[in-house]
């Protein structure tokens, strides 16, 4: 608690004593807004090189991840990380911390603060893989935060392609990009990911998600025009061999004569016809790209979309392990 020094007015004269009175006010106003502005700052310098001592204890755990050669001892070092990171995001003003350093998770914020979204995967042997997460979201006048540990529950998916699911059940993945649409004062977030999980093929998810009551995250929305229409996300799954461009920028379609931001991606297709759904086999053709185009709240498929001359890049990101 801020204390302030007693100012005893001497009990002189009624005018004298008004203009003391006066001069010693000026004199402890000023000295609480000086004491004020000295303790913020010092209070906010702080909680800086607190998080960065954090930040920096969090980095050497992470480091050692991937030292020993056993799944086992790997996972068992992951969980000491994501026990004190989980602590250290309990702490008042974390999402506002960057946590730079942590170079292996992908940190993603929406533009309009109103979550943040952090991913990881360990490697494992036999090219598997885990993925681990959190979730932020303020409560209303931004003084308090939500956080929601990730649990992977891909593997016990059926569809995942069809089911709409929330952060206890979740289809893990390593998040590269986040994109933010606005429709009818309603706002649509996207977000691009990469999963792994087993030795023969690699996914690119499309994964939209909302903020629900409470800060809660869904993950999974009936939003694209694709296929049979019923994906709640779309998932690409190809040969680990390869290597499957997908990236959010800006084109002129044939159809607008505008340029428009779009996510472009290969086409990815088997080797031959009769490897079709034999997923291993799945391959970029060559120069063929397809894209998808937000309009009305909805990402409507184009396919065979001209990627010559993009109008704007998108500005660096985390990328997969292998860019694939």
């Amino acid at each position: 608690m801020l204390t302030f020094p007693m100012v005893v007015l001497p009990s002189i004269g009624r005018k004298a004593g008004r203009k003391r009175f006066s001069l010693n006010q000026h004199s402890v106003f000023t000295l609480f807004f000086v004491t004020l502005f000295c303790t913020g700052a010092f209070t906010s310098a702080y909680s800086q090189n607190d998080f960065a001592a954090h930040e920096d204890s969090l980095k050497r755990i992470m480091h050692r991840i991937i030292e020993p050669e056993n799944d086992f001892e790997r996972l068992a070092i992951n969980y000491e990380f994501k026990t004190k990171f989980e602590k250290v995001l309990q702490k008042e003003g974390s999402f506002d911390y960057p946590f730079d350093s942590l170079v292996f998770v992908s940190r993603i914020k929406a533009p309009d603060e109103s979550f943040r979204i952090i991913s990881w995967y360990v490697p494992l042997q036999d090219s598997q893989f885990e993925y681990f997460g959190f979730f932020q979201s303020p409560q209303k006048g931004g003084e308090e935060y939500q956080l929601f540990t990730l649990t992977d529950k891909a593997s016990e998916l059926t569809d995942p392609q069809f089911e709409t699911l929330d952060h206890e059940n979740w289809y893990g993945a390593y998040y590269t990009e986040l994109i933010h649409k606005t429709h009818r004062r309603s706002d649509y977030y996207l977000l691009l990911g990469w999963r792994g999980d087993n030795p023969l093929t690699r996914k690119r998810i499309l994964e939209p998600i909302r903020v629900l009551g409470k800060g809660r995250p869904s993950f999974g929305m009936s939003m694209f025009r694709y296929a049979n229409n019923r994906h709640r996300r779309v998932i690409f799954e190809y040969s680990a061999k390869a290597s499957m461009v997908i990236r959010y920028e800006s084109h002129v379609l044939e159809q607008s004569r505008r340029p428009q931001e779009i996510i472009i991606f290969d086409r990815m297709a088997p080797s031959h016809s009769f490897l079709r759904g034999n997923y291993q086999f799945y391959f970029p053709e060559t120069n063929i790209f397809d894209a998808f185009m937000f309009d009305e709240g909805k990402w409507i498929f184009v396919p065979d979309v001209d990627v010559r001359n993009p109008r704007r890049r998108p500005p660096p990101r985390p990328t997969p392990p292998r860019g694939n």
